[in-house]
């Protein structure tokens, strides 16, 4: 029943869709997260970036869904990505979106002072944007993860567990009709 279910809603948001848009991502984050003393940024050891492919779907008037698929790149914080979202247009070029991301995080020793730890975090995302032009729009994203992991393993000797607490991301999206 609820495949059926499933099936109908996808055929009838492809079938009256107004419009679909293909399109890519970059965005520069910054990861707040907690140890033992406090709380603090992530510092990193590059610049944290990432990016994604994304496919766009106008449903209805003014309420879109995108799915997308990329890559974050900075050595304490990087790995796959997948997420879905949904915005709404509230006012001509503005619009707030809200949706979920995977991330999983790739492990690895990189220093006798820094491991990076495998850790899949599921985020909640919600985001405030305005669309500059045809092809472009410009959002800040805020995530919160459903669950507290342990990214950064830091400090020597004693390592000192890093946990991702939230993160905000400056995102550019391009995109372009189908």
């Amino acid at each position: 029943m609820y495949k059926a279910i499933l099936i109908l809603l996808l055929y009838y948001s492809t079938s009256f869709a107004q419009n679909f848009k293909f399109g890519f991502d970059l965005e520069v984050s910054q990861i707040r997260i907690s140890f033992p003393d406090g709380k603090s940024v992530l510092g990193t050891s590059q610049i944290p970036l990432s990016y994604h492919l994304d496919f766009t779907i106008e449903a209805i008037e003014k309420i879109f869904f995108q799915l997308k698929i990329g890559r974050a790149t900075c050595t304490e914080f990087s790995g796959w990505e997948f997420g879905i979202n949904g915005s709404y247009k509230f006012y001509k070029s503005l619009y707030v979106k809200t949706g979920i991301l995977h991330h999983s995080n790739e492990g690895g020793g990189i220093s006798n002072q820094l491991n990076v730890s495998s850790a899949s975090i599921l985020m909640i995302h919600l985001s405030v944007g305005v669309d500059v032009i045809e092809f472009l729009s410009i959002g800040l994203d805020y995530y919160i993860p459903t669950s507290k992991e342990v990214i950064v393993w830091q400090g020597f000797p004693e390592k000192q567990a890093q946990t991702f607490e939230s993160m905000i991301r400056l995102a550019s999206n391009f995109s372009w009709d189908i």
